[in-house]
């Protein structure tokens, strides 16, 4: 049986992940930091990577659930942020990383979307 030591340490580290890339994500929304969309789509997918993983893997009844609202509401917040900038991003980046970028931005999506798929198989 594990300790519920252990579980409030996993859980916390899993919640300080998730608050590092929605604070990072929410970062790069200030003009200038995103580069182009690919650069958008690949921190959003970042998110949407990170927070279901939370929601499986936290045992919320040790750690405070009014954790999961508040870095639900700053993740909403982040993203929408993003969905507003993106229109005036270019749709793709004329410097020399673009095309890693776009790469990077593929995968993290496709991780992202089998994450969701595999978590929405084993959830009741």
């Amino acid at each position: 049986m594990i300790s519920p030591v252990i579980l409030i340490v996993i859980g916390s580290v899993l919640c300080l992940w998730w608050a590092l890339a929605v604070v990072t994500t929410g970062l790069a929304v200030r003009p200038g930091r995103l580069v182009d969309r690919w650069d958008a789509v690949s921190r959003v997918a970042s998110l949407a990577f990170v927070m279901p993983l939370c929601l499986v893997a936290v045992a919320w009844t040790l750690v405070p659930v009014a954790l999961w609202y508040l870095l639900t509401v700053l993740t909403a917040a982040v993203v929408a942020g993003v969905v507003l900038r993106a229109v005036d991003l270019p749709t793709r980046g004329a410097d020399p990383a673009a095309p890693t970028r776009r790469a990077s931005a593929i995968g993290n999506t496709a991780l992202a979307i089998a994450v969701v798929a595999g978590l929405l198989l084993v959830l009741p």
